[in-house]
């Protein structure tokens, strides 16, 4: 065999070299500012359960659930609501009816500080458009919709122009400093039997309530495009015209691959490449990504299969 035609591997993806230069801490306190209906002081107080939505459901006659229905997506947002995800029975403490991923913010010109706000401001009204699509389940959308809360970290000394591993470690370090997780995994004189038990990445990236899976990253060109979104009159337009803005999207639980699996690449020709814990995600799809979320093993599976 010469050789001739075969195509080069594909390669893995490397860490960013200055994570070692100048590491992330295990945990980071981040300030955190909150946007959406969610966000309100008194939210959790005017939330229905859902028993009273499904009796809604039967005053009106409405069908069993559809794969489509957004009265799926709303019990998938709120299943985890009700865990106890210290062990220790600090379950007033945790709870949390409410949903959204983390927003963690990148770029920090005079631009974007001037169009963070009304980016955000968009965002919400996105998620607004895309939950309100069928009058039927005006009640179910006004519920997923209420409960809805982004996290937003801006730290223009740590995050300015960050690399996509750096967001991720910076995420995951915030997600560590919230401790919903058991106590013993917070005791560094049980890391080495917490490693041989769990393995050093469930060690290093704790299991979490789904809205910590993974974060958006607003970088200039996100901040702009969002910002600058034009809302349609008309119903039928906004998938066509929301889905023409994209958001990155970073897996918190991936970790760098030690050997190659092929079902992990993705693109063809030399745009090929090895998943790499990021993806891009139309705008418009974001509630059914993150619904999806809780139907997938990480990002990777969800976008191949979806």
């Amino acid at each position: 065999m010469t050789g001739r035609g075969m195509r080069p591997p594909v390669p893995l993806p490397l860490p960013d070299p200055t994570l070692e230069s100048h590491p992330v801490p295990r945990e980071r306190h981040f300030p955190v500012r909150s946007v959406g209906p969610g966000a309100a002081p008194d939210a959790r107080h005017n939330l229905y359960s859902a028993e009273e939505l499904n009796e809604h459901a039967n005053r009106v006659g409405l069908k069993p659930l559809e794969e489509t229905d957004i009265r799926q997506l709303l019990k998938f947002l709120t299943s985890e609501h009700d865990m106890d995800w210290r062990e220790d029975g600090s379950y007033d403490e945790t709870f949390d009816p409410t949903w959204g991923p983390t927003i963690v913010v990148t770029a920090y010109s005079e631009n974007a500080r001037r169009n963070l706000d009304q980016a955000l401001s968009n965002l919400v009204e996105v998620v607004h458009v895309f939950l309100f699509q069928d009058s039927r389940f005006d009640p179910f959308a006004r519920e997923t919709f209420s409960r809805l809360r982004f996290d937003v970290i801006e730290e223009k000394g740590l995050l300015e122009h960050a690399s996509d591993d750096r967001v991720r470690e910076e995420f995951n370090a915030y997600v560590r400093s919230l401790r919903l997780f058991p106590e013993d995994l917070r005791h560094e004189r049980l890391a080495e039997k917490n490693r041989q038990r769990l393995g050093l990445g469930c060690l290093n990236r704790p299991h979490s309530p789904g809205r910590f899976g993974f974060c958006i990253v607003l970088d200039e060109k996100a901040i702009e495009d969002l910002a600058t979104i034009t809302f349609p009159d008309g119903p039928q337009e906004n998938a066509k015209v929301l889905n023409t803005v994209s958001l990155k999207v970073i897996e918190r639980y991936w970790d760098y691959p030690e050997t190659v699996n092929p079902r992990l690449t993705c693109g063809s020709g030399p745009e090929k490449r090895y998943y790499d814990g990021t993806d891009i995600s139309p705008v418009f799809d974001l509630p059914m990504i993150c619904g999806a979320w809780y139907d997938h093993d990480g990002l990777n599976e969800m976008f191949f299969i979806m």
